[in-house]
């Protein structure tokens, strides 16, 4: 017949049968202990990546950092993680035979880790390996990787602008070198200089010719008033002559005064143009050049910058197996699995013996 559930009988059924869970928690440890010791120790090594604010940000705004902000740069983890990355480190390191079987999504599996702390702005890079010293230098490697493939993106980012600031410095080049060899071959075939000296002999001469020219009209004048003596006749006649040859002269002159000038002034206005083209080009190019510099000191720098803040230690413990974690698991294991038996057989017989609780036989004893 079937009896209610007492629970001092059950534990002392438990008690008597403390045996079986000994044995099982003996059996169960030292089975999982052989276990750790046996299986391949494997290290784990951990690189620290810190990701920085863009190189033109405000720094003042730079302190404020909204949690939406910190998520967003959780994409930074398939930077670390990606498989062409994973790749080429394997291959590095030689982890991967030409001819393996081994997948590397599997292998990438056991091996990396990529995780971003939460509420913080830390990449960590965790590398798994049975060498301690091979573990630390993949960590570092990818760590270093992640970094030179964040500012490849931020360079093909940047490099629309630099191909347009470079094509308009060659042009500002271009215009300075044509306006530089303007200036030469003015200076070389305009000789304003010496042009400009003999307009000025040319005046000075001028002035002579009129006060000569001056002076003969008055001996002219002189000579009619004599009278019409033959001394007198001669006298006016030959400075008559000298008048003319002097008028002649004079308008000879001021013709070639009239064409040095204008040729003085359609020089100097080339000149001055030129001057001032070459004064903008230099202009432009400076600025241009400027510009150009300014963009390739900041190439690379307008997205977040990843920095190598860790590149890890090697690791002077295994990381697994964990023997303490794994000898308290399989005790935990034997017994709960010992008592779950002790239940089961103790329901079991009360069922089919109909079984009497030990003290109700020690009092009828």
């Amino acid at each position: 017949m079937y009896q209610s559930f007492d629970a001092f009988e059950y534990v002392e059924y438990l008690r008597r049968r403390w045996p079986v869970i000994a044995v099982a928690c003996v059996v169960a440890g030292a089975l999982s202990l052989t276990a750790s010791l046996l299986l391949p120790k494997r290290y784990t090594a951990t690189a620290s990546i810190v990701i920085e604010p863009p190189g033109g940000a405000d720094a003042r705004s730079a302190t404020v950092v909204s949690p939406v902000y910190l998520e967003s740069l959780k994409t930074y983890e398939h930077f670390a993680a990606s498989d062409s990355l994973f790749v080429g480190a394997a291959e590095h390191f030689h982890l991967v035979s030409p001819g393996g079987s081994q997948a590397i999504e599997s292998l990438k599996r056991g091996i990396l880790k990529v995780s971003k702390i939460r509420d913080t702005k830390i990449l960590e890079i965790s590398a798994t390996l049975s060498d301690p010293k091979l573990a630390q230098g993949f960590a570092q490697y990818v760590a270093e990787e992640t970094v030179n493939m964040n500012r490849g993106a931020n360079l093909v980012a940047d490099r629309e602008f630099l191909d347009d600031a470079e094509k308009r410095a060659a042009e500002a080049q271009q215009r300075l070198d044509q306006a530089q060899k303007a200036q030469a071959n003015l200076t070389a075939t305009a000789l304003i200089g010496a042009l400009q000296a003999d307009l000025d002999a040319s005046v000075e001469l001028q002035t002579k010719l009129r006060q000569d020219l001056l002076d003969a009209e008055a001996n002219v004048a002189e000579y009619q008033q004599q009278g019409d003596g033959q001394f007198a006749r001669e006298q006016l006649q030959a400075a008559r002559a000298r008048v003319s040859l002097l008028e002649k002269r004079s308008q000879e002159l001021a013709r070639s005064i009239s064409e040095k000038s204008a040729l003085v002034a359609k020089r100097t206005a080339k000149r001055d143009e030129v001057l001032a083209e070459l004064r903008m080009a230099q202009a432009a190019y400076d600025s241009s050049a400027a510009h150009l510099r300014d963009l390739r000191g900041t190439a690379g720098t307008r997205g977040e910058r990843l920095r190598v803040m860790d590149p890890g230690i090697i690791p002077q413990r295994p990381s697994s197996p964990n023997v303490f974690l794994n000898v308290a698991a399989a005790l935990l294991v034997a017994l709960v699995a010992s008592i779950v038996y002790l239940s089961f057989a103790f329901s079991f017989r009360r069922r089919s013996v109909g079984f009497e609780p030990a003290v109700s036989r020690g009092m009828r004893g």
